[in-house]
Parts: C-alpha cells; structure tokens; sequence
C-alpha cells in the first residue's frame, strides 16, 4: 500500500500534489496609532509601525486595569515606583553634598544662574527659614519681612481665616489708624536748614524747633533716674552722668554744649512724661503730633552728634546707641530700632565688651562694662524674638559674666537706693530681667533653628507633626523658665490677693505694697509683664488655624499656656493702669498688651469650645479698656481700641454663627476649622442676623489696620532736616 506524504491532497492523475497552506498570524488588538491609520499591526512592544515612524506607541505592555480590582493594584504599583524614585534623588543629594570642597585654590564665582549655584545654595546641611511675611507698613513704599515669631506673621494668618469665614472682601486703607506718614499726626516742618551737623557742631545749634529750657532740662533729667534708669537698663552712672551735664553749662550763655547722651536722654523723658498725661495737657511741647514722637528734636540732635563718634566710639557712644533703640521702640519704627541695635552690637565689639573685663581695671568699671554688654544682648534678642529676625548679636562663644546685685555693686554704681531686703538691691531687677531673656532666647533659638524637614515654601502649620514635633521641643524650656520664676527673690515679687501665686497664670488679682518706692512697685510689674509677654511670643506659634493639633497633644497644652499667660498680662494691666500710675505713659506695656490682645483674637477663632474661650474673651473686654486708658493720651492706642472693637464684633458673630451651626435644627452648613483653610471662593456667607451682618458691614482691611498700629511713623515726619544731613554724610 503507498502511503502519500503529509501535507499533499489527492487529485486525478497527472495533476501536481499542491502544498496545505499556513494560517496567517492573527492580532488581537492593533496599537492605536495603527487603528488609527487602518494599517497592519504586528505584536512586538513596541510595534514595528511606531517604532519606524518614532511615535508612542500604545502597546507598552502593562496590564489593562478594566477592573476595580487591577485599578487599585496598579495604583499601587505606581505609589512604590514613586517612592523609590524618591528614594533614589534624596540619595543622589546627600552624595552631592557630601562632596569634599577643593582647596589650595580660590574658586571663581559662580554665574548668578547656574544650576550647581542653586545646589550650593540648597544644600542640605544649612538651615532654611520657614514662615515669616513680606509687607509693606503704614504706606511705605517699600516691602519689610517679618519672621514667624512676629505677631505681623500672626496678624496675617488670622486674617486669612477670617476672610475665609467672613466671606467678605476687604478694601485696603480704609479706617486706617491715624499715621505720621500723611501728616496727619506730624506736619513736616518747613524751613531749609543748610548743613545742619557743621552748625550744630560750630554753634550748638541745629535750627528752629521745641528745645527745652534748662530748667525744664533739669526736670526731665530727674524723671530718668526713677524710671528707664531703674526698670529698664542701669547702663549709666548717676553721679558721673550730673557731673557731665553741669560741665555743659557755659556761665552767662543761656544753651548748653552740645551733648549726644544728654539729648537722648532728655528725648526718652519727653516722650514717656508726655505720654502719662492727658491729650489736652500735653501743651506745647507736642507742637500739637502725638506724643509718642515728643522728644524729637532733641533725639535727632542727638543722632546727628553721633556721626562724628562712628570711627572712635566710646562707652557714651554706645550707651547713645542702646538709648536710642528705647526711643525708638517706644515709637513704633521697628526697622530704624533694629538698625540702633546693629549699630549697639558693632559698637560693642569694637570696644571689646564681649570679653570679661580685665581684674586690673577698677571694678566699677568691670561692672558697668558687664552691664552695658548684658543691656546689647537684651535689646538684641527683644529685637529678634518680636520681629521674627535673625539676632545680630553671636551667642555661640562664652560671655562676660552677669553683672553683679551685691550691695558693694549698688553702692559703687553711682545712685543711692535703698537695699529692697533678701540681699537684694535696685540692681536685682536687671539682673534677674536678663536671666530671664537668656533662658526666653535659648527656647527661641531652639524652637526656630530646629530641623522640620519641610517641602520648599511649607511651614509647621502645613503640616501637623511638624505641628507636634515643634512641641517636644519646647517642653523642656517650659520648665526652665519655671525654674526661673522660682528663684526670683520675694522682694521683686508682686503679692497677690488670697494667696495667690506670683509670677504664675492663676488669674488672682494683684497686691500693691503701700509705702514701697514707686521705682520698686514698676520694676515688679515689669518683670511679671516680661515674663508673660515672652511667654506669649513663645508659644504662639502653636496656634495653628489650618492644622489644628490633636486634642490632649503637646501642641494643644501649650496653645493653652500661650492663652493662659495672655490672659494674666491683660489682667495685670488693667489693674496697674486703674488703680496706679506705674505704667502711665509706658509705652512697652502698650504694645506688650496689643500683642496679647491678638494673640487672644486668633484663641478665641481656633478654639471655640475651650474651657479658656469665656475667660480669654473677658480678657479681650479688658485689653480694650486699657487701649482706651492709652488713647486719651497718645492717638494709636485709640486706634488700637477702635480695631479691637471691630474685631470684637467679628468673634462675637463667628461664635454665634458657629452655635446655630452646631444645632440640629438649623439647616445651615457648618465651616469646621480644619476646612477654612479651602473653602471655595466664590462661597457665599449667609449671617444668621441682621444686626451683626451691619457690624461688618463697613469696608476695612483687618490686616492693614493691625499692622499699622505698630508701623504708624515713618522716617521724614520724625526727622525734617534728614534730606540735608544725608546730602552732608555723602559729601564728606
């Protein structure tokens, strides 16, 4: 039997077998660029197609997610393949700064765009600054940065939340406080005044302006010494600074030499006397301005002297530098204040201030050098921690030592007060005062210089373990500062009715001692005011309006004692300026309450429902009675009331708001806090009355109107002559 071969079909005879034909390749799906042009697509990955023409093709080879299933695999695929990216560049950082840096040669500078120069500057090792606000105060034409720990930086976030809530926009410069910068307060004086400072220096004279007579020369001189002498800093000898003043006097001349102390000492006087009394018995000496600028022309005499000290300063030169910063806190030019300390810090260098006196020299002198460098140190980290600025002044190397309390120290220090008991003097207060900034800096130091690992552009208040994190490490500094109060001696304690606690939150009300000499009473209200105020700014930050800490948590509690010690201070302040006169006319005190009364504001926002909430708007009510004490005499703090009313308005109609929104009969949507912060723009707000919806009615700029409480002078109206003296600086 023949057999055929495979593959060969049967025929008639003769006929050629004809081979099976092969199935042709089949594709299950063409690639979507073939679809598209209907062309033939094989199965390679890429297809051969899109491989030819360089085009993207479809087929990449992973799986079809077509269920909820393969969705969500691949999703997670895609979230660990993100990560090990992640991974793999932050690994690629280190490497790249870990770098050994050449040396042996001097590298040429790097282009001002140069990628490796953005490198450079990023570089891991060095530490960023977070938070912090750029503006422009009080119509200035020029933007000024605030860090976070400045309460501008707190203003403007409490802002956000209320125009998130409000729903409403607010127009810019509008019920502006009153502001030197337009005139308003301080009309330029006219007159051209050729070369002031040769005149000056040649003559004694500057030009035409309120000068004071010797004898009321006299009477602010003496004010000094009961008052910034006392409770501020004791960088002055009494007896050598009387004895300088009477070598000015030329007998039968009827002005003095010119004397740059004198003039500054004499201008803080005027406007700390001026500013206890009321507006219409201020007189002349306020050329009809307010009278937190009184004193002027004497200061600006006095600024102009110092030019000429520059290049060979002296202890007077630096004590000028210090005093001036004080002026000029009181009057609200923050920048002008952070530049005097710059100038106070330079100086102090340059005198060697930094180093512990040598044993050989007299040890008055010892302790006036350990004073006046502790005072620098002071004005430097008041400076920093309440413009949110880096401090100008290194504390990285050792010290001189804290000045000395003793009683052979009052007795050498040049004035005669009588020791206050518990071996303690009018020194003591200082002393301690400067303890206190030293432990405040450190926990400032270390809650803002710490490592946060955050994004470019984030802040702590991004992201809520930041938020946590920050905490931890203020804790340990909150026992330390508790351990500061403890050792404060009894004497400088205010008392306390019911036996209250000093220096502590309990809320008891104050016990003034009967015969104990003003000067005292100030130096123990001041420094429980210090330490309050600092702990205010200390804990402030944890007042988060976008990420809000979980409750019980580290960051909550002291989100409490922030509030707690805001609180105290408006408490202490209205009493003190209600029953006394210990702080008539303080301008510190002012801001320091102006400070607390907003940090209460943004409480009150975030935490509603605290058991803090009542007592925090109560105290609220208080700081406005005192801006209302303030304001009959100097205009801002009148200003200062006028804003916190209508801030009043605005946490009184949110707190009801929020209460309807809470009851389950009422329909209205509630705005929790953790949502503010991305409600939808175009959101409308429906106020649930009337009445309230009038109180917000008038159109004002909650931020602007708070920041220019602090930013409410400018430059030209507090000095006329300063076009002529920079042209003189410049030509010489």
């Amino acid at each position: 039997m023949t057999t055929r071969p495979s593959g060969s079909t049967t025929g008639p005879p003769g006929r050629q077998v004809a081979s099976r034909r092969h199935k042709r390749v089949q594709v299950a799906r063409a690639c979507d660029e073939c679809r598209l042009r209907r062309r033939k697509c094989d199965n390679r990955i890429p297809c051969s197609n899109c491989t030819t023409a360089d085009r993207i093709c479809s087929n990449s080879g992973a799986p079809k997610a077509s269920t909820l299933t393969q969705a969500s695999e691949e999703i997670e695929r895609l979230k660990q393949k993100v990560q090990q990216l992640e991974a793999k560049l932050e690994q690629r950082s280190h490497e790249t700064n870990d770098l050994p840096t050449p040396t042996g040669s001097s590298p040429s500078p790097p282009l001002a765009f140069s990628p490796r120069n953005s490198e450079i500057c990023d570089s891991g090792n060095l530490k960023k600054y977070w938070g912090g606000i750029q503006l422009r105060p009080a119509r200035s034409s020029n933007d000024t940065w605030l860090g976070p720990s400045s309460l501008h930086s707190f203003i403007q976030r409490l802002s956000v939340y209320l125009s998130l809530n409000l729903q409403q926009t607010h127009s810019p410069n509008n019920l502006l406080p009153i502001s030197a910068s337009d005139n308003k307060l301080l009309d330029r004086p006219e007159g051209p005044d050729i070369d002031p400072v040769r005149r000056l220096v040649s003559t004694g004279k500057l030009s035409s302006g309120v000068y004071l007579s010797p004898i009321q020369e006299e009477y602010f001189i003496n004010f000094f010494w009961h008052t910034y002498h006392t409770s501020l800093f004791p960088i002055l000898d009494e007896t050598q600074f009387k004895k300088h003043y009477q070598s000015l006097w030329v007998s039968g001349d009827k002005e003095r030499k010119p004397s740059a102390l004198v003039d500054v000492v004499i201008a803080m006087c005027m406007q700390h006397a001026i500013s206890a009394l009321p507006s219409d018995a201020q007189g002349f000496l306020v050329e009809g301005n307010d009278a937190s600028v009184a004193g002027r022309w004497h200061f600006w005499r006095g600024q102009t002297l110092l030019t000429y000290e520059l290049e060979s300063p002296s202890l007077s030169t630096l004590q000028c530098h210090v005093l001036c910063a004080v002026y000029l806190c009181g009057g609200s030019f923050h920048n002008m204040l952070d530049n005097s300390i710059g100038q106070a810090v330079r100086t102090a260098y340059a005198l060697g201030l930094h180093l512990d006196p040598s044993p050989s020299m007299p040890e008055q002198d010892r302790e006036m050098r350990r004073r006046l460098w502790w005072a620098v140190y002071l004005m430097d980290s008041k400076a920093g921690m309440k413009l949110g600025r880096p401090f100008v002044l290194r504390d990285s190397h050792a010290m001189p030592s804290l000045p000395s309390d003793s009683l052979e120290a009052a007795r050498m220090s040049g004035s005669t007060f009588a020791p206050i008991g518990n071996n303690s003097t009018w020194l003591s207060y200082n002393l301690h005062q400067t303890e206190l900034y030293i432990r405040a800096r450190a926990a400032y130091t270390s809650f803002y210089d710490q490592e946060l690992h955050l994004r470019n552009g984030q802040t702590i208040w991004d992201d809520r373990h930041a938020l946590e994190s920050s905490a931890d490490v203020l804790f340990p500094h909150i026992q330390k500062l508790q351990e500061w109060s403890n050792a404060v001696p009894e004497s400088l304690k205010l008392k306390r009715q019911n036996n209250g606690m000093p220096l502590s939150t309990d809320g008891t009300r104050l016990l003034f001692e009967q015969f104990a000499p003003l000067w005292l009473q100030r130096q123990r209200v001041l420094l429980e005011h210090s330490y309050h105020h600092l702990s205010v700014n200390l804990y402030r930050p944890l007042i988060s309006f976008s990420s809000k800490p979980s409750p019980g948590s580290p960051a909550e509690e002291i989100a409490m004692r922030c509030a707690s010690h805001a609180i105290m201070l408006s408490k202490i302040t209205q009493q003190v300026l209600a029953e006394t006169s210990i702080l008539d006319g303080w301008h510190e005190a002012f801001h320091c309450q102006w400070n607390a009364a907003m940090t209460l504001i943004g409480f009150v926002m975030v935490y509603p429902d605290a058991l803090l909430a009542t007592e925090a708007r109560n105290a609220i009510d208080l700081a406005v009675d005192v801006f209302d004490n303030f304001g009959a005499k100097f205009s801002v703090a009148a200003n200062a009331a006028k804003i916190m009313r209508d801030l009043c308005a605005k946490v009184d109609f949110l707190a009801k708001h929020n209460q309807s929104q809470r009851d389950p009969l009422n329909g209205v949507q509630t705005i929790s806090m953790d949502d503010s912060m991305s409600i939808p723009q175009g959101l409308s707000f429906e106020a649930s009355s009337s009445s309230y919806t009038n109180a917000l009615a008038p159109d004002l700029s909650l931020f602007d109107m708070a920041v220019d409480v602090d930013f409410w002078n400018n430059l030209d109206a507090l000095w006329p002559e300063a076009d002529n003296l920079f042209q003189f600086q410049s030509e010489i």
